[in-house]
Formats: C-alpha cells, sequence, structure tokens
C-alpha cells in the first residue's frame, strides 16, 4: 500500500469516526475526501474486508468496524497509562470542585472525548457525551491543545476545519483564534460560552511521553458557578493535577483506584 493510498484510508477511518452511528454514504466520503467515485469504493472495500469498516442495514451507509475494537484492546498497557492517570486526576478534580470535568484526546485534526466525570453540584454542565468527536477549535480542552502548538501549525489546524467550526460551535473564527493566542500566553484555555450558551469551561493540555500535548482536562459548569473570581482556583488545581499526571506517566507508577463518579443532580445539555 502507498503512503497516499494509507493516507486516504486514515481519512475514510477519521470521517467515519466523525459520523458516529449514524454512518456516511459512499457519495458523502467521496465528496468530502475529494476522491473519485473508484477510488472511494476501491478504499472503502479493502476496508471492508479486513474489518475495519462495516455496512449494513437498508441505507447502506458505512460505519467503523469491529475489527478496530479489537486492535484497540490489543493496545499495551503503557500506551494506556495516560489515559488511566488523567482519568484518575478527572475523578480527584470532580470530587474538589463539584463541577464537571471531562477529558479530551486529539485525534488528527480532531478531539474525542474519552472521560467525563461529574460532580456534587446539582446543575452539570453536560456539553458533551464521552465518544464524541470534534474538529480542533471547539471546547476549552481543544483550544488549551491548539496553544501548545507554534502558531503556524495550529493556524494551519483551524484553517483545515474552518468549514466543519459552525455546526459545532457558537464562537467565530476570529474568537476562536483569539482564544487560543490567549491560551498559548497563559498556559490555560478559556470558553465562554462557545460551545452551550452560559456554559463556561476552563482546560489545560498534558503532554504524553513523546512530549506531545495530545490530551486535555478541563472543568465546565454554568456561567454563575465560575465567576472570574474562580478562575485562578480551578485554574491552580487542573495545573496541579497536569503536573501529577505528567509525572505518573514520566515514571510509569500506576494511578490509584478512581474515586467515585457522582451522578445526581439535573444538568444542562447541548
Amino acid at each position: 500500500m502507498g503512503l497516499q493510498t494509507l493516507d486516504r484510508a486514515v481519512a475514510v477511518l477519521r470521517e467515519l469516526a466523525a459520523a458516529g452511528d449514524d454512518g456516511l454514504r459512499l457519495v458523502d466520503l467521496q465528496h468530502r475526501l475529494r476522491l473519485t467515485k473508484p477510488t472511494a469504493h476501491r478504499l472503502l472495500s479493502s476496508l471492508v474486508a479486513h474489518g475495519l469498516v462495516g455496512q449494513g442495514g437498508e441505507s447502506r451507509r458505512y460505519r467503523l468496524g469491529h475489527e478496530l475494537a479489537v486492535l484497540g484492546w490489543s493496545v499495551s498497557d503503557r500506551q494506556q497509562d495516560l489515559h488511566r492517570a488523567v482519568a484518575h486526576s478527572a475523578s480527584a478534580l470532580a470530587e474538589e470542585t463539584g463541577d464537571t470535568v471531562v477529558v479530551v484526546a486529539r485525534s488528527g485534526f480532531d478531539t474525542v472525548c474519552i472521560d467525563r466525570r461529574t460532580g456534587a453540584y446539582p446543575i452539570k454542565a453536560l456539553t458533551v457525551d464521552i465518544g464524541t468527536r470534534r474538529p480542533m477549535g471547539v471546547g476549552a480542552g481543544s483550544l488549551s491543545m491548539l496553544g501548545m502548538l507554534p502558531p503556524q501549525e495550529s493556524d494551519s489546524i483551524l484553517q483545515a476545519v474552518a468549514e466543519r467550526l459552525p455546526a459545532h460551535t457558537r464562537a467565530s473564527m476570529a474568537q476562536i483564534r483569539a482564544a487560543v493566542r490567549v491560551a498559548r500566553d497563559a498556559g490555560f484555555a478559556v470558553s465562554n460560552g462557545y460551545v452551550t450558551e452560559r456554559v463556561r469551561a476552563i482546560a489545560v493540555a498534558i503532554r504524553d511521553l513523546r512530549g506531545d500535548a495530545s490530551v486535555s482536562l478541563g472543568i465546565a459548569a454554568i456561567e454563575s458557578r465560575i465567576p472570574e473570581r474562580r478562575i485562578p482556583q480551578l485554574v491552580n488545581a487542573l495545573q496541579r493535577e497536569r503536573a501529577r499526571v505528567e509525572t505518573r506517566i514520566r515514571s510509569g507508577s500506576p494511578p490509584r483506584p478512581d474515586p467515585s463518579e457522582r451522578r445526581a443532580g439535573h444538568a444542562v445539555t447541548r
């Protein structure tokens, strides 16, 4: 398989991941990836043959295949340390702050929510579900990771996802770029109602073993729960947990068991 074919196959998998259970038609993938119909059909046929993509139902839409889950289960424990370490800190922060804590991981030009913990405060800001995939530039976690990149690289990513952003965020491109600049200077990102009206979120990016900002840890709540005077307190808590996570990753120390997740109360949803 040539590199161009491999790149296209990965692009197909990412588009299907973004589509979720709805899946995509052949023509959808063809147009989104600017492929000819024979090329798109050839790629999908190969991915289906390997179990990486499935097709079924009356709509004949394509979706991610079961083999991807099997491959995921085969990832070594060492590679999963980052997720476990961040998950522990997410539980600790939810317990400490009483608010919703979200962990998102970078996947190409997208982010995927890989964990969410809720605190004791009865009104919860549940603006994203585990497994939700959104383009970079959406949400405080994504903004924090973009702020860790060189300006030219973050600008290039935002240009690549520009057409997809309006479906996921209330912020303009100018607001997103400004938020990334602030995150780069401050070391943390703030989303002021960019995803859901009257919901504020704060996040920090976390570096993996390679030094890449591949995961973020954030706190979200209704706006009245995060007034300006409380932001320094939450930032300090996030930065403390970031340091703990990065120390765990470098040392290879396993995290302690997670505190129980609290679920009671009403939710503010997207």
